[in-house]
């Protein structure tokens, strides 16, 4: 598997982030939080559509107007209340339809 490597700059620090330690994005405003496997969180300055384009299409799947998820951190969905379980134990809504959401995610 070849690694993607993305680079974050802040105003501070440059970051250098493989894709793959990407658990999810959350888009507030202008802004996106991006949520890593190590639980550390980067503030990005920029939308989470623009940011979504800079990244693997085939890995990471919006799920809902705030939340891009990455597929590999799929650990259960639940039906009932729209609610994608990831593998660090956070839980991201879904607006997709649950046939939509499975035929992306496999």
């Amino acid at each position: 598997m070849q690694h993607t490597k993305i680079v974050i700059a802040q105003q501070s620090h440059i970051y250098f982030v493989n894709t793959e330690d990407i658990v999810y994005c959350q888009s507030d405003d202008c802004y996106t939080n991006i949520h890593l496997v190590d639980n550390n969180k980067i503030l990005l300055v920029k939308s989470l559509t623009k940011f979504h384009k800079e990244l693997p299409q085939e890995v990471f799947l919006r799920v809902n107007q705030s939340n891009l998820i990455n597929k590999a951190f799929v650990k259960t969905i639940d039906r009932k209340k729209k609610l994608i379980e990831l593998a660090n134990n956070n839980k991201v809504p879904f607006t997709i339809s649950l046939k939509d959401l499975l035929v992306q995610l496999f």
